[in-house]
């Protein structure tokens, strides 16, 4: 079962690989990516329902806030809200990815590529 001391070293782990993301948008790629890999599916309705359940929130709640992390800054609710601009996260993702490779490989990456 899934719970809120499974959630939060994922939600930190985001946050210092991504930390030009704001908490909220954080929270909202924590809740997706965590949820998706333990439901294994990217489906809203699982995603949210298992998250809720977990977190001990409404179901609703869990599914709006899945929901607006898409959304673009102007069609969220409320005062504040920003849009997760994607093109931003490109490069940290990939040094995250990168660095997680190299702890586990001899080889860096790249140098496996070329032979």
């Amino acid at each position: 079962m899934f719970c809120q001391e499974t959630f939060d070293p994922w939600r930190s782990t985001i946050m210092t690989h991504l930390p030009h993301l704001s908490k909220s948008q954080a929270m909202g790629l924590a809740l997706w990516s965590l949820g998706m890999v333990l439901v294994r599916s990217c489906a809203l309705s699982a995603v949210s329902a298992f998250m809720a359940e977990g977190l001990r929130q409404k179901d609703n709640t869990v599914r709006q806030r899945l929901r607006e992390w898409c959304y673009e800054a102007a069609a969220k609710r409320g005062t504040k809200r920003q849009e997760v601009h994607v093109e931003t996260c490109f490069a940290p993702l990939l040094a995250w990815v990168l660095r997680a490779c190299q702890k586990r490989c001899r080889k860096p990456l790249f140098e496996r590529a070329v032979h």
